[in-house]
C-alpha cells in the first residue's frame, strides 16, 4: 500500500502534513479546558525576564512562598548545606518553593508566547491557590486574561506541531510513509492530544526536546553509516544529549533520555565493523557515553540560574521535592495507586482504553505488540547489517527510558500518562503500516507479470 501520489513528493508531503497539524492544533484553542495548573505554569513565566534581568524585580507572592519545615526536615544534610538560605523573602534564584518544584524551560517557552502576544511580566497573575475555593482564586485574580491564556497556549501547539512532524518522520523512516501517515491520524485525532498538548504547562515542551533527541539520536547513527568517521557521530550524540538537558529541563523525568543516549554510543561501539579493535570499541563506548552526560549535565544546569551555586545538591531538592509531592499526592483517594495490583489494574485501561483514539483495549494491545515485534526486529536487523532502519533503536531506547517512569507513577493523573499514550500511537502505526507494507510487496511478488 503506498500514499497517494500527490503526498509522494516530500515537499508537498510537509506541507499538507503542517497544515494539517497547524489547522488542528490552532483551531479552537480558546475551548480547550482550563486546568489549574495553567494558573501557575503562566505566572512562573516571569522567570524568563528574571533570567535576561538581573535588575527584575519579581512579583512579592516569588520569593514569599515559603517551603513546609517537615520538607526541609527531611533533606540529608549535605542537601540542606547546599540550599543556602530558605527563609523568605528570598531572592528571585534563591531557595524558595518555585524554583525547586519545576525546572525553567517550559516556564521560558511559556513566557516567549505571550510576549509575542504583547504581554509582559506585569501582565501575569498571581498562581492558583488550592488551599482557596473557585471562587476565591477568581475572586483574587489567579487565573490567567483570556488573551494571556490564549498567547501562552499558541506556543505549546506550535511545539506540539513541530513534535508531530518530527514523530511522522521518525515513524516513516522505519515503517514507511503509510505508518507515518496513520501516526498522524492517531496524533492529529486524539482528543486527549489535543488537550494536554496544548495547554500551557510543561508536558509540551517535554515532548518537543524529546522528538528533537530521537533525530540527532538517529543522525548520529546515520552519520556512522555513511562516513565511518567518529567525530560526526559524536556530535550528534552531543546534540542529543543538548536536547535531553532541555527535555530535563522542561520537566524533570527528561533527564532520562541522556541514558538512552549513553546506550546508543554503546550500540555504535558493540555492532559496527569500523573498530579494528576491542579497546578501539570501549574509548568510542566511554567518549560517547562522556559526551551525553557532559552535555545533558551542562545544558541542564546552564539555563537554570537557581543551580548554580551547587549544581548537585540543588538538583537532589528538586528531586525530593517532587517525591515529597507525589506522596501527599498518593494520600489522596481519588488520585493515589496503592500497591501492584491496583496499578495493574488502572494503568492498562488508561493507556489502551481510556486515553487511547478507539477504546478498544485489546485491539489497542494486540497492534501495538505487532509493533514493537517490527521495530524491534528492524533494530536488530540495523544492528547486524541486514538492513532495517537507524530510526529503530532510537525509538526503542527513548520509548523505554521515556515510558518506563510514566508505568511506575503512583499518581493516577491524565498528564502523566502522555509519553505511554504517544509512543503506543507510534507502535500502531508501525505495526499497521509496516505489516501492510509487507503484504503488499509479497502480493506485487506473487502478482503474475501482466
Amino acid at each position: 500500500m503506498k500514499a497517494p501520489p500527490f503526498l509522494r513528493h516530500p515537499l508537498i508531503a510537509r506541507g499538507v502534513l503542517l497544515i494539517l497539524l497547524s489547522c488542528l492544533y490552532l483551531r479552537g484553542i480558546d475551548q480547550v479546558d482550563f486546568h489549574r495548573d495553567e494558573s501557575q505554569w503562566i505566572a512562573t513565566s516571569a522567570f524568563f525576564e528574571a533570567a535576561l534581568d538581573a535588575d527584575f524585580i519579581p512579583p512579592e507572592w516569588i520569593t514569599t512562598h515559603q517551603l513546609s519545615p517537615g520538607f526541609q526536615r527531611w533533606l540529608p544534610s549535605w542537601v540542606r548545606a547546599g540550599l543556602g538560605s530558605m527563609n523568605p523573602p528570598n531572592d528571585t534564584w534563591g531557595t524558595h518553593y518555585w524554583t525547586l518544584t519545576q525546572p525553567p524551560i517550559a516556564r521560558y517557552t511559556i513566557a516567549i508566547g505571550r510576549r509575542v502576544g504583547g504581554y509582559t511580566a506585569n501582565d501575569l497573575n498571581p498562581p492558583w491557590r488550592f488551599k482557596l475555593s473557585d471562587s476565591e482564586n477568581l475572586a483574587a485574580g489567579n487565573t490567567p486574561a483570556r488573551g494571556l491564556l490564549r498567547s501562552a497556549r499558541v506556543t505549546m501547539a506550535v511545539l506540539s506541531i513541530a513534535s508531530g512532524m518530527i514523530l511522522f518522520a521518525l515513524v516513516s523512516a522505519c515503517a514507511g510513509r503509510t505508518a507515518g501517515w496513520i501516526f498522524i491520524v492517531l496524533y492529529a485525532g486524539s482528543p486527549y492530544l489535543l488537550i494536554h498538548l496544548r495547554r500551557a504547562m510543561g508536558d509540551p515542551s517535554l515532548l518537543f526536546f524529546t522528538c528533537l533527541a530521537m533525530l540527532t539520536g538517529m543522525l548520529a547513527l546515520q552519520t556512522w553509516e555513511k562516513t565511518k568517521k567518529r567525530a560526526w557521530p559524536l556530535f550528534w550524540l552531543a546534540m542529543m544529549g543538548f536536547c535531553a538537558g532541555l527535555a530535563g529541563a522542561s520537566k524533570l523525568n527528561g533527564l532520562g533520555l541522556a541514558g538512552a543516549g549513553v546506550a546508543l554510543g554503546w550500540l555504535i561501539a558493540l555492532h559496527h565493523k569500523g573498530f579494528v579493535t576491542r579497546s578501539d570499541r570501549l574509548i568510542f563506548a566511554v567518549a560517547a557515553s562522556l559526551v551525553v552526560m557532559m552535555t545533558t549535565a551542562i545544558t541542564f544546569i546552564a539555563v537554570n540560574p537557581f543551580l548554580y551555586p551547587n549544581p548537585l545538591a540543588r538538583t537532589t531538592a528538586m528531586l525530593l521535592l517532587r517525591t515529597s509531592e507525589m506522596s501527599n499526592h498518593q494520600t489522596n483517594p481519588l488520585w493515589g495507586m496503592d500497591g501492584l495490583g491496583q496499578r495493574l489494574a488502572i494503568i492498562p485501561r488508561r493507556i489502551f482504553e481510556d486515553h487511547a483514539l478507539i477504546h478498544f483495549g485489546l485491539i489497542n494491545a494486540l497492534l501495538g505488540s505487532v509493533g514493537m515485534v517490527y521495530l524491534v526486529r528492524s533494530a536488530w536487523h540495523w544492528l547486524i547489517g541486514k538492513g532495517g532502519s537507524p530510526a529503530s533503536p532510537v525509538l526503542f531506547m527513548v520509548g523505554c527510558a521515556s515510558v518506563f517512569p510514566a508505568l511506575t507513577t503512583p499518581i493516577d493523573w491524565d498528564r502523566y500518562y502522555l509519553f505511554p499514550v504517544v509512543f503506543l500511537s507510534m507502535l500502531i502505526a508501525i505495526g499497521l503500516g509496516g505489516g501492510l507494507t509487507a503484504l503488499n510487496r509479497r502480493f506485487r511478488s506473487e502478482s503474475p507479470p501482466s
